[in-house]
C-alpha cells in the first residue's frame, strides 16, 4: 500500500513539474511572438543603424527615390542635391546582410549603399523624444527628417 501512495506522489509531481514546463514555454513563446512584431534596431554593432518598424497595416503613400545612403549614422535616403538626406524606418520584414558592404533587403530586392531605391511611405518629421529609437540612435540621426516606408 505505501509504494502505490509513493507511486501516485511520484507521478503527480511528474504531471505538476510536466504542467509547469509547458505554461514557462508558453509564456516564452508569447514573448517572442510579441517582439517580433516590434520596432528593432539592426546592424547595432555597425557603423549605420538600420531602423525597422514594427507589423502594421497602414502606410502612407508617397513615393521617394533616392540614393541608399548613411544619414547621420542611420541607414537613409541621400539627397541627390547635397542636403543632409532623410532616415527611413523601413518596413516590418527588411533585412540587412553585413559585413561590409552592409546591404539590406526590402520587399524581396537587395540595395547597397549608393543604389538608388523607390520606396512608398511618407515623411513625418524628426525623431520624437517618444520613439522606440530614440535612445537608441546618434545624435545626427535623430536630428534628421524621417521617412517612414511602408511595404508593398
Amino acid at each position: 500500500m505505501a509504494d502505490r501512495d509513493l507511486d501516485r506522489s511520484a507521478r503527480r509531481r511528474r504531471l505538476v513539474v510536466g504542467g509547469l514546463v509547458v505554461a514557462f514555454a508558453a509564456v516564452l513563446i508569447a514573448i517572442v511572438v510579441v517582439r517580433s512584431a516590434g520596432e528593432k534596431v539592426l546592424n547595432e554593432n555597425g557603423d549605420t543603424l538600420v531602423l525597422v518598424d514594427r507589423q502594421t497595416g497602414d502606410g502612407m503613400q508617397a513615393l521617394a527615390r533616392a540614393p541608399l545612403a548613411d544619414v547621420g549614422g542611420c541607414l537613409g535616403l541621400g539627397d541627390p542635391d547635397g542636403g543632409p538626406g532623410t532616415v527611413v524606418i523601413w518596413p516590418h520584414g527588411t533585412t540587412i546582410k553585413t559585413p561590409d558592404p552592409l546591404r539590406v533587403t526590402v520587399d524581396g530586392t537587395t540595395y547597397g549603399i549608393g543604389d538608388t531605391i523607390r520606396i512608398g511611405g511618407g515623411e513625418v518629421g524628426p525623431l520624437e523624444p517618444s520613439s522606440p529609437f530614440y535612445d537608441k540612435v546618434p545624435e545626427a540621426c535623430r536630428a534628421a527628417n524621417v521617412f517612414v516606408a511602408s511595404n508593398g
